[in-house]
């Protein structure tokens, strides 16, 4: 085993620096293409982030919408839900008047005599 470990670290380290060698001779296209390639991405990546930026936007403005109709129909329930306690207190005395006249109309002599 220990004769196969000396080989296998030569080879790894010539296949490391004969990398290494390689990246040094590109040619003048070649440093063109991969520096295109690296712009590229910059502009790719720019243009993500202002395409998250305007969804982002939209999003604000939605929920400034959303918020503002929610305060409307907030509004609109509370005016409602006052609307319906005044009815149940007039709706409450009527019936107490109509018990109450009733009751007076009951000990009052009958209509028919017998």
């Amino acid at each position: 085993m220990k004769t196969l470990r000396l080989p296998i670290l030569a080879v790894s380290a010539l296949l490391a620096l004969g990398a290494c060698a390689g990246d040094k001779t590109l040619d003048t296209g070649q440093r063109m293409s991969a520096r295109a390639d690296n712009i590229a991405a910059r502009g790719s990546a720019w243009n993500d982030g202002q395409d998250e930026l305007q969804k982002g936007q939209k999003m604000v403005e939605k929920s400034i919408e959303r918020v503002a109709e929610a305060e409307k129909n907030i509004r609109q329930a509370q005016s409602d839900r006052a609307k319906g306690e005044q009815m149940i207190s007039s709706g409450t005395s009527r019936m107490q008047q109509a018990e109450a006249d009733y009751n007076q109309i009951r000990s009052q002599p009958s209509a028919i005599t017998p």
